[in-house]
């Protein structure tokens, strides 16, 4: 058998490829290897002939091919292709697999095998010394507690109907990554033209709620003297936003943003009460948990006795998580956008005779702000930078945001205000925003796109591949580092167990990063970006509006700030 095309004939790969154009895959972001010379040779031949396929994005690291895929997603909702390799490269997915599961965004992950065959009775046998090495007996356990759904393509007659089925869980809710694998010798394999069509395998559509559902949490938060919704990731919709937003007017309800992934609420709404997690749960007469995954810490806080406990996700017991529970009175599998324009029209005929009430008590716990207090030798402290960061922010801005430490200060200076303007990763998977920043910014070509990250994000990010795959792909964008000479979290967590405790008492953490660390030129080793450093006051203005301008003129910019250090500690 010879590899190529004849007649109506097409290798297993170049199908792939061809189907995911009809569903929307605008790019595939590539990692290749051994296990790909099916993929680069209809690269090879599609280019040649000038046909569709999706844009090839060559990613020199694995962390940005899903990374910015998820950032795609995350504002079009439409899965890309990430074609990695075998067991190694799909392990070097690491954190990203984590962000899209958790975040639920959706992405098709395809990858290679090892080829089954030895003695070249087929196209793509063995013929290396590291198909020996890579056969792993179970690449899919891998990545497979964080996926949807997994798939070994055994035959290339049946890649379209297996991608299609890969597709069609990506998309419905919750949304998802799925992953694909398949031998060299089946993607090398010749199929006849797909007779699949695209409009019969549909996302699954969500529901709303009941009627008599709707009718009592209306009922509820018009008797409620207090009542709040707490929320993460509504905003995915933004559509949603609005309807919340005129709910929380209509009935006099307060708002809390909780980690959010998107923005759910507008920042500078009166009803908005800010971004700490545990704020007023112990003060609410009514909680409605509206898309969240961790309303508040039940160690740290819990609701009143006799408070209204009411949820509604479009994933309320959290199936991808091992021990989950927060107490509710009703569990909603729905789906918030229709939840709410329910609720708002019976909320129409809803009597406001406590509404009034309603917004003085919000009026009165309106969230604090953040002290602008000077760091150490008088540094420059997180709340300044963010304050200058805010000057920058315009209707094109769009903030992606990874700094862990700053969860809460961050979003409270900045206060975005506008649906599909402010994006997290969602997970814990470190090293996310400067990759998702290139999804985003080929997603919304019109966008300025501003990363905020802390200086351990931008290390795990992988910033040499990052910034290369930025300046090659023509996706500027700006970066901002909080740096604080190393990572925050791991004090916080200690000092959250251990208060008075001798890593505390002798400032001795082990999370330091040198002072030397010069992280902006790292980027700019890649000629894809212009490296700006700054240590002083009076020059953070000026350098973060230069730097913008250098992204306006088509060159990403990454300016490293220099915080007050976290430790005094010297690693040796």
């Amino acid at each position: 058998m010879q590899s190529g095309t004849s007649d109506n004939l097409s290798t297993a790969a170049q199908q792939l490829l061809e189907l995911s154009c009809r569903f929307g895959a605008n790019y595939i972001f590539v990692n290749l290897g051994s296990d790909h010379p099916a993929f680069i040779e209809a690269f090879a031949l599609l280019h040649k002939r000038g046909e569709r396929m999706p844009q090839i994005i060559c990613c020199p690291h694995e962390m940005t091919a899903l990374s910015a895929a998820h950032g795609y997603a995350m504002i079009t909702r439409r899965p890309q292709i990430v074609l990695v390799h075998v067991d190694v490269g799909t392990q070097n997915l690491g954190g990203s697999v984590h962000n899209a599961a958790r975040g639920r965004v959706p992405a098709i992950v395809v990858a290679g095998l090892s080829p089954v065959t030895t003695s070249g009775e087929r196209v793509g046998s063995r013929n290396e010394f590291i198909h020996y090495l890579q056969d792993t007996p179970r690449q899919q356990e891998i990545v497979a507690q964080y996926m949807k759904w997994s798939y070994e393509i055994r035959a290339p007659e049946t890649v379209d109907a297996v991608l299609m089925r890969a597709w069609q869980m990506a998309t419905t809710s919750p949304e998802g990554p799925t992953y694909i694998t398949g031998a060299r010798e089946v993607w090398e394999g010749l199929v006849p033209d797909s007779r699949e069509s695209a409009e019969q395998w549909p996302a699954a559509k969500t529901a709303g709620l009941t009627k008599a559902a709707a009718v009592e949490l209306v009922g509820a938060l018009s008797e409620a003297k207090r009542p709040i919704v707490i929320t993460t990731y509504l905003g995915r919709q933004t559509d949603a936003v609005t309807r919340l937003v005129a709910l929380s007017e209509r009935l006099g309800i307060g708002v809390c943003e909780v980690s959010p992934q998107y923005l759910n609420f507008p920042g500078d709404h009166p009803h908005h009460l800010g971004y700490r997690l545990n704020a007023l749960v112990d003060q609410a007469d009514l909680i409605l948990m509206l898309d969240v995954d961790v309303p508040w810490i039940r160690s740290a806080v819990q609701p009143a006795k006799g408070t209204k406990l009411f949820h509604i996700d479009l994933d309320p017991v959290k199936q991808g998580l091992g021990f989950w529970h927060f107490p509710t009175r009703r569990s909603y599998l729905a789906d918030s956008l229709l939840a709410l324009e329910q609720m708002l029209e019976i909320a129409e005929n809803a009597p406001l005779s406590g509404r009034e009430a309603r917004c003085r008590w919000i009026t009165t716990r309106q969230r604090q702000d953040f002290a602008k207090t000077a760091g150490a030798g008088d540094a420059i402290t997180p709340v300044e930078l963010t304050e200058a960061v805010r000057e920058l922010v315009n209707e094109r801005t769009v903030i992606i945001f990874e700094t862990p430490s700053c969860t809460e200060l961050i979003p409270s200076v900045l206060r975005m205000n506008r649906p599909g303007s402010y994006f997290a990763s969602g997970g814990s998977g470190l090293g996310w925003g400067i990759n998702a920043a290139v999804g985003a910014k080929l997603a919304d070509p019109e966008a300025e796109v501003i990363t905020l990250c802390g200086d351990g994000c931008f290390l795990f990010g992988i910033p040499s591949s990052a910034y290369w795959v930025a300046g090659t792909y023509r996706a500027p964008h700006l970066t901002v580092i909080y740096n604080n000479a190393g990572w925050k979290a791991p004090i916080l967590s200690t000092l959250g167990v251990h208060p008075e405790g001798i890593a505390k008492q002798n400032d001795t953490y082990w999370v330091t990063i040198g002072s030397g660390a010069r992280l902006a030129e790292i980027a700019a080793a890649t000629g894809g970006a212009e490296a700006f450093r700054v240590t002083e006051r009076q020059s953070l203005r000026g350098t973060l509006r230069r730097a913008l301008q250098t992204v306006r003129d088509g060159r990403s910019a990454v300016v490293d700030v220099s915080l007050a250090a976290i430790s005094e500690q010297v690693l040796s």
